[in-house]
């Protein structure tokens, strides 16, 4: 039965104009992604590719959230080769790559995670999200340099966060915070 209905939408598709493509990429994006290799088969059309493109990034975004970071961070490759350029792809393999540096712990990964969500806020400078990681890499490094640290949290509570990632971000700020005063009072 899903044979028969993945030949009725490839059928479909191979009919399609671009926006109802992009449609199916909206709403079933990986019934799209799994006809992908069928429907490039007949041709590469720019909707077909728009439309590929943002099934990945659906995709990424969804595993992402999931913290299927490996898995995300495929969907956002695939997502750049049908469109290079995509802000939504290059953004977050700079997150991911950034995450992925990050716990290993090493210093010099680090640093180099970090100038990965630097990049990343550079293409998405409304976004709290690469401060977030930013501010806990920087504890990591060490975790006495409060400035950095609770100037990276700052800024990702003053950028857009999902409420989840607020409440952690708020949390660790906090933590932070309180971590600077028990310092400062103690050698006081």
């Amino acid at each position: 039965m899903r044979l028969f209905y993945l030949f009725l939408i490839s059928i479909l598709c191979y009919n399609c104009t671009g926006s109802k493509i992009l449609n199916i990429a909206e709403q079933n994006p990986a019934l799209l992604i799994a006809m992908q290799d069928s429907l490039l088969h007949k041709g590469r059309t720019e909707s077909l590719a728009s439309a590929l493109s943002l099934a990945h990034n659906k995709i990424g975004l969804k595993e992402f959230t999931k913290k299927n970071y490996n898995k995300a961070l495929k969907h956002y490759l695939s997502s750049k080769e049908f469109n290079e350029n995509n802000i939504i792809a290059n953004f977050h393999i700079l997150i991911i790559n950034g995450i992925i540096l990050a716990k290993t712990g090493k210093k010099d990964n680090l640093w180099t995670a970090i100038q990965n969500y630097n990049k990343a806020s550079q293409i998405n400078p409304n976004s709290g999200i690469p401060h977030y990681y930013i501010g806990m890499a920087y504890q990591k490094i060490g975790d006495k340099d409060f400035d950095l640290i609770l100037e990276a949290f700052e800024s990702a509570l003053a950028l857009d966060l999902e409420p989840d990632l607020r409440e952690r971000t708020k949390l660790a700020y906090d933590k932070e915070k309180s971590r600077e005063k028990t310092l400062n009072d103690f050698w006081k």
